[in-house]
């Protein structure tokens, strides 16, 4: 099965090719302010460099949120627009754990306004709800996985950067993931929306 991954909702840039079980090539690299420019035009090279078509995809995983609000739509965009000519199976993955994988991780992503994303992950599930959380209680969220590695946007946390690999993180979850019945329907994780409707109650 050939298999292409993509995720635009953070920091990275990062698209894959798979055939089966192999990665053919993937592309990671910190393209946040720029991904709805270069997303088409660095897929379509990838493509091209393994004399691939859109058309010959037959599973794209994608993340869906929480994230930039631009960015998460690119990759979604991409997915729904080739859902509709192809019969290609879409899967959408969490950017939260899409940073941890299967590994035992605490995942960060910056919210903006001295907030964050933030879930524990451990063997690809999650140990808490995706929340968002103030940058001034992560300490305190932190009490209860001090053995976990902190993944993601680890700067806005004061952590040193950790290097993880997105294309064998979306790879490995999505292999326990259902492909989406109504693509069309899809739209992406904006967990601040859900916060801030808590607020008006």
């Amino acid at each position: 099965m050939k298999r292409l991954l993509m995720d635009t909702s953070n920091q990275y840039l990062m698209i894959a090719i798979y055939d089966d079980d192999k990665c053919l090539e993937k592309l990671q690299e910190m393209g946040s302010k720029r991904q709805s420019e270069n997303a088409i035009p660095a897929l379509s090279a990838l493509l091209e460099r393994h004399h691939q078509e859109l058309l010959d995809i037959e599973e794209m995983i994608i993340t869906l949120g929480p994230g930039s609000y631009t960015g998460v739509r690119v990759a979604m965009t991409i997915a729904k627009t080739l859902s509709v000519i192809s019969p290609v199976k879409i899967k959408a993955i969490s950017s939260l754990a899409a940073y941890a994988g299967k590994n035992k991780c605490v995942s960060v992503i910056d919210a903006r306004s001295k907030k964050i994303f933030i879930c524990a992950y451990e063997g690809g599930q999650p140990k808490t709800n995706e929340q968002l959380l103030p940058i001034s209680d992560f300490a305190t969220f932190m009490k209860d996985y001090q053995d976990f590695t902190v993944v993601g946007e680890t700067q806005v946390v004061n952590y040193p950067i950790v290097d993880v690999d997105l294309a064998d993180n979306m790879y490995q979850l999505a292999l326990d993931v259902e492909p989406i019945d109504h693509v069309d329907a899809l739209v992406p994780c904006y967990i601040k929306d859900v916060e801030a409707k808590k607020i008006c109650l």
